[in-house]
């Protein structure tokens, strides 16, 4: 299968849902296993016939051959990939009165930087931002764990993540970062109207200059004996705290 630089294959329900939703002018084929089907994929075919994008139906083989490794669930689409956003996307952003940012240090694993990306989404998150070097980016497998969320927040990929930091703050922006020691409980964080959170990578936690640019360095409590959380756990429970939260500012 031919697939040209700007363009990548995604698999999923979800994925493909949002994108036929969303931008369906990108999407190029749409593959589907010949012996599946049910009410959504009929919706999805639906779409994708109204959109005039090219269907084609195919078999087992050629769905383990290309995406044996993946919960395909059926369906495949060719399409132009979702831009990442550049460093200057962020500037009209610091502008606003209120804003919402996560921020994802040096985080390495698809499966976490998806699962971010998907409770980002669900707590209306206004950018993700990661660094250019030492961190995954909107890979496909990204995409299909993030059910959607990576069609529905900006993903913006910075050269020098401490001094786009120094920026924000800047620009008023309270910077919080996820610490396993943090000073501050996650539960008595006091937020401002323009807020970041930073998450910190699945085995160091937040590099050494991040920390220190922090304003506030937050941690989640345990009870039990597992003394640190996944940090796409950590990240969905400090982002609808922040949601609570910033109810205040509504």
């Amino acid at each position: 299968m031919k697939i040209e630089k700007d363009q990548e294959i995604i698999c999923g329900i979800n994925v493909i849902e949002t994108v036929l939703n969303l931008r369906p002018g990108s999407a190029k084929t749409l593959f589907v296993l010949d012996s599946k089907s049910n009410s959504r994929i009929k919706k999805i075919l639906s779409s994708a016939k109204t959109n005039q994008i090219e269907i084609s139906f195919k078999t087992k083989d050629f769905f383990s051959n290309y995406f044996g490794d993946q919960n395909h669930q059926g369906l495949a689409m060719l399409c132009n990939k979702r831009i990442e956003e550049q460093e200057t996307f962020l500037d009209n952003l610091l502008e606003r009165d209120s804003l919402f940012l996560l921020i994802l240090d040096h985080i390495t694993d698809p499966h976490n930087v998806g699962a971010c990306l998907r409770s980002a989404a669900a707590a209306n998150v206004d950018a993700v931002i990661v660094p250019k070097n030492r961190s995954c980016h909107l890979t496909p497998t990204v995409r299909k764990v993030s059910s959607g969320g990576s069609e529905l927040v900006p993903f913006v990929v910075v050269t020098n993540l401490v001094r786009t930091i120094k920026k924000m703050k800047l620009s008023d922006v309270n910077i919080v970062g996820a610490e396993k020691n943090g000073e501050t409980d996650y539960k008595e964080l006091v937020l401002e109207k323009k807020n970041a959170l930073i998450i910190g990578s699945e085995d160091k936690g937040l590099k050494k200059l991040t920390a220190e640019n922090c304003d506030t360095l937050i941690r989640v409590d345990l009870p039990g004996s597992v003394d640190s959380l996944n940090a796409s756990v950590a990240c969905g429970i400090l982002l609808f705290e922040f949601v609570s939260k910033s109810e205040n500012f509504i």
